[in-house]
C-alpha cells in the first residue's frame, strides 16, 4: 500500500472515529433531558421490589408478553415505519372539533369531554380529572422531532380547562404522559394517582410527592373524594429511554354511588379484561384503545376487533373506543381503527360512542355517534 492511500485510510478512520464519538456525546447529552424523567430510587423502589409483579429488575405481564411478535425484529419494524404506511396514516383534510367551554357550570351527571388519541377530562361529582393529558404537538422528549399531531386537532391546551383537581396516568409512554404538559403543574394543588414507579418522574418533574398516590394492580385509593379508585391489570409495558418495565402500566375502575367507569389505558387483549369485569362488571362506561397495532406487536396493543371482545369481557354498557385519530403512531389508515371497531360492534350488538375532539359524553344518555371519520382519502 503507497503513502497516499494509507494517508487517505488514517484519515478515513479518524473521521469514523470522530463521528462515533460525536454520536455518542449528542446521545447521552440528549439523554440528560428532563423529559426523559428518572428511574425509580429509594424508598420508592424498596417498595416496588416488593411488588407480586415486579421480578428480575422488571415489571411483569400477567401473561408471556413479547413487544414484538415472534416473526419481528427491530430493524424489520424501522423498515415498515420509514417505508411501510399506509398512504392514508394521515387525514388530508382538517379533522373537525367541537368547541366547549369547559370553564361553565358542569352538568350533575358524569361528563366526558374528548381531546384527542387518549386525553380526556372526566368532571364527576364536582371534581375535574384529566386523563393521560397530552396537549403538546408531539409524542417525543423533544419537540422538534416525532410523530406530530393531525391538522385540526391541536384545539385544546391547559389554558381552556378548568380547575384541575386530580390527573390519572395510565403508564409512562410518551403519548400518555407528556413532560410539557405536566410540568405546567409545578406548584398547582392538583393530586396524581399514577402506577407504581411513575411517580418519580413527576417528582423529578417538580411535582410534590405529597401529591402523588401511586398504585399497584388491585390496590384502591379514595383520595379522590366520593370516589372509588381502583388500578387494575393491563398487558403493555413502560420505559421512556432504553430501560423497559421500571416503572408500572394500569388500567383503572372508577366507581361512584350511581356510575361505574373503566378507563382502559394501553393493553393487549388477555383474560384480565373478564376477571375485571367479573369483580367489577358492569360499567356504564368503557374507554378501551382501539388504534396503533400491527400484526409486528399484537400482544401490546388490540386489534380493533379484540377491542369489541374486550368490552363485551368488561360486561359494559357502551364501548368508547380511543388511542387513534390524532397521531400515526402505527402504519395503518388513521381511520381504520374507527371502521373496523364499528362493523365489529354492530356484528355484536355492542352500543358504541364516538365524539369528536371537544364533544361531550354526558352518562347515561348523551354519547355522541356520528361518523364524523368518514372525510376524503388519497385514491
Amino acid at each position: 500500500m503507497n503513502c497516499k492511500l494509507k494517508t487517505i485510510l488514517k484519515r478515513t478512520i479518524l473521521m469514523l472515529i470522530s463521528l462515533i464519538i460525536f454520536f455518542a456525546i449528542a446521545v447521552f447529552l440528549i439523554l440528560q433531558l428532563k423529559s426523559f424523567g428518572k428511574e425509580p430510587t429509594g424508598a420508592r423502589l424498596e417498595r416496588i421490589r416488593k411488588s407480586p409483579n415486579y421480578r428480575n429488575g422488571s415489571f411483569q405481564n400477567l401473561t408471556k408478553t413479547p413487544v414484538n411478535a415472534e416473526n419481528s425484529s427491530f430493524t424489520k419494524i424501522l423498515v415498515m415505519f420509514m417505508f411501510g404506511k399506509d398512504k392514508n396514516a394521515e387525514p388530508i383534510v382538517p379533522l373537525p372539533s367541537v368547541r366547549t367551554n369547559l370553564k361553565g357550570p358542569p352538568q350533575t351527571q358524569p361528563t366526558i369531554t374528548y381531546f384527542g388519541h387518549s386525553s380526556y377530562l372526566i368532571q364527576i361529582d364536582g371534581k375535574n380529572i384529566l386523563m393521560d393529558p397530552v396537549f403538546c404537538e408531539r409524542t417525543s422528549p423533544v419537540q422538534f422531532l416525532g410523530s406530530k399531531n393531525f391538522e385540526g386537532t391541536h384545539v385544546y391546551g391547559l389554558v381552556d380547562m378548568p380547575r384541575i383537581d386530580f390527573v390519572f396516568l395510565s403508564h409512562d409512554h410518551y403519548d400518555h404522559m407528556d413532560y410539557e404538559t405536566l410540568r405546567e403543574f409545578t406548584g398547582r394543588e392538583t393530586r396524581f394517582v399514577v402506577p407504581l414507579g411513575a411517580g418519580e418522574h413527576l417528582e423529578y418533574w417538580g411535582i410534590s410527592p405529597a401529591h402523588i398516590t401511586e398504585l399497584d394492580w388491585w390496590e384502591e385509593t379514595s383520595v379522590v373524594p366520593g370516589l372509588k379508585i381502583t388500578s387494575t391489570p393491563a398487558r403493555h409495558f413502560s420505559g421512556r429511554n432504553f430501560n423497559r418495565g421500571k416503572s408500572l402500566w394500569t388500567s383503572y375502575v372508577m366507581q361512584s354511588d350511581s356510575y361505574r367507569i373503566f378507563l382502559g389505558g394501553d393493553s393487549g387483549y388477555e383474560k384480565h379484561f373478564a376477571e375485571i369485569g367479573s369483580k367489577f362488571g358492569p360499567f356504564d362506561l368503557a374507554i378501551l384503545e382501539c388504534g396503533q397495532y400491527n400484526e409486528m406487536w399484537p400482544y401490546i396493543h388490540m386489534m380493533p376487533e379484540e377491542t369489541a371482545q374486550a368490552s363485551v369481557d368488561l360486561r359494559a354498557k357502551v364501548l368508547w373506543p380511543v388511542h387513534w385519530g390524532k397521531f400515526a403512531l402505527g402504519m395503518h389508515a388513521w381511520n381504520e381503527p374507527i371502521i373496523r371497531v364499528s362493523k365489529k360492534a354492530e356484528e355484536m350488538g355492542i352500543k358504541l360512542t364516538t365524539p369528536r375532539i371537544g364533544e361531550q359524553i354526558v352518562l347515561p344518555n348523551t354519547l355522541p355517534d356520528q361518523k364524523w371519520w368518514e372525510l376524503p382519502m388519497k385514491e
